[in-house]
């Protein structure tokens, strides 16, 4: 069987693992250096070191958007919390304001009728009865 041609237009794994920016290694040949140094290990409680082609995030930038978000979403939900505890807090004084301006009006409106039927009641008394002389 003929294997097909190699495609150029498709990337090479190192190619994408290295990106564009990274220059391709040399193709490996087997040499075998006299003593390489084996890199010791870091000493207990610190991270190893990373190779200088490894970029470190920006922890602060990353901090900084991640408070930003949080306190965001706090904001909404303290909002919401608020409106509901303000709407509560309205209606319930308004009940109470209702309830005390009923029973005065009430009041009112009891002593105004009394007054009304009293000089009705004494005006059909003086049609019926008229005042002697």
């Amino acid at each position: 069987m003929s294997q097909p041609p190699f495609d150029q237009g498709i990337p090479l794994l190192t190619e994408v693992l290295l990106g564009p920016d990274v220059p391709e290694p040399a193709p490996a040949v087997p040499v075998v250096p006299a003593a390489a140094p084996v890199p010791a290990a870091p000493p207990a409680g610190q991270a190893p070191a990373l190779p200088p082609s490894v970029v470190q995030p920006d922890w602060d930038a990353i901090e900084q958007r991640l408070t930003q978000r949080i306190l965001h979403q706090v904001q909404g939900k303290i909002d919401h919390l608020l409106e509901e505890r303000i709407a509560h807090v309205l209606q319930t004084a308004l009940q109470n304001a209702l309830i005390g301006m009923r029973g005065a009006l009430r009041e009112d409106l009891q002593q105004s009728l009394e007054q009304i039927v009293a000089h009705a009641v004494s005006h059909e008394l003086g049609h019926l009865h008229p005042p002697a002389l």
